[in-house]
């Protein structure tokens, strides 16, 4: 996070609610980029994950890679990810992701935000 950055995000923690600001002190205190992005693919795929070979719901953990949760399906037998299935499931650097997004919705080029968090701009 450069210093602008830093200093946005300062600016808008006293806006937080107190819950909130607890959050936010645990991730930044805790996590490292990729956990923090981890967790949220996790969280938000949650509620809707299937296989998506078949579309069964019925499932078990079954390990981890590359910091993700794997399943494994149990009508087909095959593992797959929370990201298995989406547009998102090949893409390296996930510990970059948050804030090559935090820079899009900033408007910033394809090519500033690429710059910006240090990834090739076909990334």
């Amino acid at each position: 996070m450069d210093t602008a950055q830093w200093q946005a995000f300062a600016r808008q923690f006293p806006q937080l609610s107190h819950r909130q600001r607890l959050a936010s002190g645990e991730l930044l205190r805790t996590s490292a980029p990729q956990a923090a992005a981890v967790t949220l693919i996790e969280q938000t795929a949650q509620a809707q994950l299937h296989c998506p070979a078949c579309l069964s719901t019925h499932f078990h953990r079954h390990g981890q890679a590359h910091g993700l949760q794997r399943y494994r399906c149990v009508p087909c037998r095959k593992t797959f990810n929370a990201l298995s299935g989406t547009p998102l499931a090949h893409l390296h650097h996930k510990e970059r992701w948050l804030a090559y997004a935090d820079c899009l919705l900033n408007s910033f080029s394809v090519r500033k935000a690429a710059s910006q968090v240090s990834i090739h701009r076909n990334t």
